[in-house]
């Protein structure tokens, strides 16, 4: 099951590399011009969102994995 989900997660990110790389790109393989404002770096800040989004994601990850945990466990017989 960890193998599967592994090769399927490994598969939406190729794909969505994919179609964003293409919508990047014109017909002739040339370049779209990204807007000034989106080239420009932000620095230290955008960075450090980043990883906050990051963090986020993960924790819901844990919150979702723990849950599916508890679900799956039987629950406990009464007067033993």
């Amino acid at each position: 099951m960890t193998i599967a989900r592994g090769i399927l997660g490994g598969t939406t990110t190729m794909l969505t590399r994919r179609v964003a790389r293409r919508a990047m790109h014109r017909k002739g393989g040339d370049p779209r011009v990204v807007p000034r404002t989106a080239r420009r770096r932000h620095g230290l800040a955008t960075v450090l969102a980043w990883a906050a989004a990051a963090g986020v994601l993960l924790a819901l990850a844990d919150v979702l994995l723990e849950q599916r945990k508890e679900s799956a466990r039987p629950p406990d017989p009464v007067g033993l």
